[in-house]
């Protein structure tokens, strides 16, 4: 963007810089960075990490108002669910709790804890000295992790109770701003206030006022401990999304935040949606059509029934100030919740306002940081390196080049990693020119920015594009490397970012037996790149019936599926699996692709492969009874491989010897996914 247009449009901005008042808190902003999972924690003694203190105080330093951290267990049953989780009811936090708030304040930022009992989403074998049994509002199973729990009677409830307050007077003593009580997204207080966990008839459910006593209790619990005059919230879920027999509801929020309201507990009210049954709609990906700002209805009508009885924050798909600016102006809230933006750049508030937009990275919902969730990894940013490392890699850790160290260097290829290269080995004073053989940047992601539900990949190459051009990366377009060319350029160091290709033998590893499928030479075969780019011109080029073995799990033949079925092509996606798609599920995409190609009748085949490959006919097997047991597939005009990517990496291997400094990074170093390869560009810029 434009630095004038830039500075005409932060001008407009006027309600996200007031200050906001909670008791005798004052943010600077309405800007929230809300709690979201980071896996940082110290899993030695569940307390908050330097990285973890890092990442808020790097928001701090980037203008947020105010963050709240991640869910943490408030309750000696909780610890479990996350094998990183932190544990704020033990003492043995305090001190890192005081070394969080410390490093928040010393930026003028502000940072509450967010308290929780994970409920039926923990798992009683995460720590090997601490098994236990896992609690419950009712005989309800985690849709995740299928573990079956013991029904909290009294006992379980009372010390619940009591925790929760003790975790709060913890985190007043350390110096923190304030806590919030997570009754959102399932976990063990909102599964309380939920008619799909609590099945209760006693005085702890059977009525959406009933199913808030818990949340109650433990906000009472939490006064009692720290007095009138700390900030207490609660975090809700206003609606599952499960239909009216099934969650929670908007209108049982509308009663249940009314009784919340008038007990006076609570200094704001943060709403969200979703839960572990519609988890893609608290996380909405790429694939996600509701617009920015979804939730926005939600909070509004919560602030009128809140009145002056507390404030309301809001979340929703949010990626820039000029949304929470009109959010703040239509009344909706009183402060707007930016969370994955301002994962991928911690510094969007202050670039903002100091009118360097052209500088922000900015979020494209490609859901790395929820992936990594699932798995139990340390949260990082697919398009920002940074993220997550700020320990080490936050601002002001980028050094200069020494004016005898400046190198004169050549990238080749101007996908991801040698974009992210290039512009970083530049900021730091290098000169550097960035060649390429086709006629646009981004490398694969230029492909992916074309297919349905993939779109956003082009916010990737914005962001890497304008990174270029801020530090003055020379690009050279159209232009094929050669071992010649690059002699002639007489350059100091070579970063090799060529990438890779599918490759359609069919060599597998469901099949170690042979290194091809026969057939796969056939005209009627292609690699799924090469049908990705034919059904973009003409979806009925592959003909009435498409075949599509898929072993990778990411969304590009699923998105080839989608458009040959959007015009009338038969299809069958085909993998050995367990279940086809297995990284959909890990950012969520799945729960977003599948009933869209089940309406448009794509047939989903799980644990089957191909024996042979024939004219208009394939030999498939399911992979438990093996090849004796052939069926076959009639009429298939083309048959897709989506197995193998193979390193383009000729010209390293040829310059390899012949230059005095050669580097490799990325897919031709080895084929892997995004967050690798522009991590690797982040991290040969820095040492280079």
């Amino acid at each position: 963007m434009d630095k004038k247009v830039s500075d005409v449009r932060t001008n407009s901005l006027r309600k996200v810089w007031e200050p906001i008042t909670l008791k005798n808190l004052t943010l600077r902003n309405r800007i929230l960075q809300p709690a979201h999972s980071s896996q940082h924690g110290d899993p030695r003694d569940h307390t908050f990490s330097k990285s973890q203190i890092a990442y808020f105080t790097e928001r701090a330093k980037g203008g947020v108002g105010l963050s709240i951290t991640e869910t943490v267990a408030a309750a000696r049953s909780a610890v479990g669910s996350f094998f990183n989780v932190v544990d704020v009811w033990n003492p043995a936090c305090i001190p890192s709790m005081q070394d969080l708030a410390e490093g928040v304040h010393q930026h003028n930022g502000h940072v509450m804890v967010q308290l929780a009992s994970m409920g039926v989403h923990d798992r009683g074998r995460m720590f090997l000295d601490q098994t236990k049994p896992i609690w419950g509002a009712s005989r309800i199973p985690s849709l995740m992790h299928n573990e079956m729990p013991l029904v909290m009677g009294q006992n379980e409830i009372d010390e619940v109770v009591e925790d929760f307050g003790q975790s709060a007077k913890n985190c007043m003593f350390s110096g923190i701003d304030g806590v919030e009580l997570h009754g959102a997204h399932s976990y063990g207080l909102g599964q309380f206030l939920s008619p799909t966990y609590n099945r209760r008839t006693d005085s702890y459910g059977g009525s959406p006022k009933k199913r808030c006593q818990l949340l109650i209790e433990c906000a009472e619990s939490v006064r009692r401990n720290v007095g009138d005059d700390y900030v207490v919230g609660v975090r809700l879920s206003w609606d599952e999304f499960l239909g009216p027999e099934g969650g929670i509801t908007a209108e049982q929020s509308e009663e249940q935040i009314e009784v919340l309201a008038a007990t006076g507990l609570f200094d704001f009210f943060n709403i969200s949606a979703g839960g572990y049954h519609t988890i893609h709609l608290a996380l909405p990906g790429m694939e996600d059509t509701s617009g920015e700002g979804w939730l926005e209805p939600f909070s509004k009508k919560a602030k009128e029934i809140v009145g002056d009885r507390g404030k309301v924050f809001v979340v929703g798909k949010i990626r820039d100030l000029y949304k929470a600016e009109e959010i703040l102006a239509n009344d909706s809230a009183d402060m707007v919740a930016i969370a994955r933006q301002l994962l991928t750049d911690a510094h969007t508030v202050r670039k903002t306002k100091e009118g360097r937009e052209h500088e922000i990275i900015r979020c494209n919902r490609c859901n790395e940081c929820a992936g990594r969730l699932w798995e139990h990894r340390e949260l990082v940013c697919a398009l920002n390196p940074i993220s997550g490392r700020e320990a080490y890699w936050g601002e002001g850790s980028l050094t200069a080049a020494l004016p005898g160290d400046i190198k004169k260097i050549c990238v080749i290829g101007a996908g991801p990693a040698g974009m992210k290269a290039a512009a970083v080995a530049a900021s730091r004073g290098h000169q550097v020119t960035l060649i390429e053989k086709e006629d646009a940047l981004g490398g694969h992601l230029a492909l992916l920015e074309r297919l349905p539900g993939l779109g956003d990949w082009s916010i990737a190459i914005d962001n890497l594009k304008r990174e270029m051009e801020n530090t003055g990366v020379k690009v050279e377009l159209g232009t094929e490397g050669t071992v010649e060319g690059l002699t002639e350029r007489n350059c100091d160091a070579l970063i090799f970012a060529t990438g890779s290709h599918f490759e359609k033998s069919g060599l597998s590893l469901y099949r170690p037996d042979r290194e091809t499928i026969p057939g796969s030479d056939g005209a009627n075969v292609l690699d799924v790149e090469q049908a990705a780019r034919a059904v973009l011109d003409d979806p009925l080029l592959l003909g009435n019936k498409v075949l599509i073995l898929d072993e990778t799990g990411v969304p590009l033949p699923f998105a080839v599926a989608e458009i040959l079925a959007e015009a009338g092509v038969s299809v069958e996606i085909m993998s050995p699996r367990m279940y086809a798609g297995e990284k959909l599920y890990r950012n969520l995409d799945i729960l977003y692709i599948f009933p869209k190609l089940k309406k448009l009748g794509v047939k989903i085949t799980h644990q089957y492969f191909i024996e042979e490959i024939k004219t208009n006919e394939v030999d498939v097997y399911d992979i438990w009874t093996g090849v004796d047991a052939l069926e076959t597939r009639t009429g298939i005009d083309t048959v897709i491989l989506s197995i193998l990517r193979l390193a383009d990496d000729a010209l390293y291997l040829a310059c390899a010897e012949k230059f005095k400094e050669v580097h490799r990074i990325g897919d031709m170093s080895a084929p892997r996914d995004v967050t690798a390869a522009i991590h690797e560009g982040e991290k040969i810029g820095r040492t280079i």
